[in-house]
């Protein structure tokens, strides 16, 4: 499959911040939904784009899948953003990590490494030791987060979405 993201679409006001799924047809998208753009990735390539971009990946025209692929997905966060913490928004499977930070702290932990303008070698050595690193302490201790009402409002664009077809 290949990666297509509708051009300019993290510039509209019709999808609620909240939304995870999207209807490209819904009012309010009509300016970004021709405007497609797809990227045929090689192994090595890294594709960055903003987070309320509108994005899919297709699969292959015959509907069969045949190959396998190894994806590394993350998050970039600019010099001096704070850690928030995600329990209760259903967020909570992208941080199960023992960091030990607080809601508000500084985002300053091996767990959130810094890879511009330079690799952090304290924050490797740390990684190499194991100090990085989940637990299943760390998995149950958040997983709680995932049957909260906050969750449930932000999944509930998946069902419009369902519905709408």
């Amino acid at each position: 499959g290949a990666p297509v993201y509708l051009k300019g679409s993290h510039f509209n006001t019709a999808v609620d911040e909240q939304a995870v799924f999207v209807d490209i047809d819904q009012k309010g998208l009509e300016e970004y939904r021709d405007k497609k753009l797809e990227f045929r990735t090689m192994p090595g390539d890294m594709l960055i784009w903003h987070p309320r971009t509108i994005h899919k990946v297709d699969g292959p025209e015959d509907g069969i899948w045949t190959s396998y692929r190894r994806v590394l997905g993350g998050t970039v966060a600019k010099a001096g953003s704070l850690y928030h913490d995600k329990r209760g928004t259903g967020g909570v499977l992208s941080d199960l990590g023992r960091h030990g930070l607080r809601d508000m702290d500084p985002l300053k932990s091996s767990f959130f490494p810094i890879v511009y303008p330079k690799f952090d070698k304290t924050e490797a050595a740390e990684r190499d030791s194991g100090k990085v690193g989940r637990n299943p302490y760390d998995i149950v201790s958040k997983i709680g987060g995932m049957a909260t009402k906050a969750s449930g409002e932000r999944f509930n664009s998946f069902f419009k979405v369902l519905g709408s077809r």
